[in-house]
């Protein structure tokens, strides 16, 4: 998956599915594939939380802002920065929850 691509994502199923996949090292294929176990990590804030701590445990810093004013990204006004393994991931996000899940998946192997 490209960059551009992840930070274009809208929140929902797929995003979260991605993070589910890669960060939290479920397999796509049974038996690990229960979609009934799938946090909303884009749209809820909770499990939001839940990937910046198992980002944490991978030995990743995060550091979130909102409200602020992106000139060229108008309505995206959540932002997450995630320093680890000697790179900065940046991402924007309609919502907090949206951001994390996209500098998770740009921070992630591909």
């Amino acid at each position: 998956m490209e960059r551009d691509e992840i930070l274009n994502m809208p929140a929902g199923t797929k995003i979260n599915q991605l993070v589910w996949w890669k960060l939290f090292d479920m397999s796509p294929t049974p038996p690990n594939n229960d979609m009934l176990l799938l946090q909303d990590y884009s749209n809820n804030m909770h499990d939001a939380w839940s990937v910046i701590l198992a980002l944490k445990e991978k030995g990743y810093q995060a550091w979130l802002e909102n409200d602020q004013v992106y000139r060229d990204f108008p309505g995206q006004t959540n932002s997450c920065k995630l320093y680890g393994n000697g790179f900065v991931y940046f991402a924007l996000g309609e919502t907090m929850p949206l951001a994390i899940c996209r500098v998770a998946l740009l921070a992630m192997p591909r």
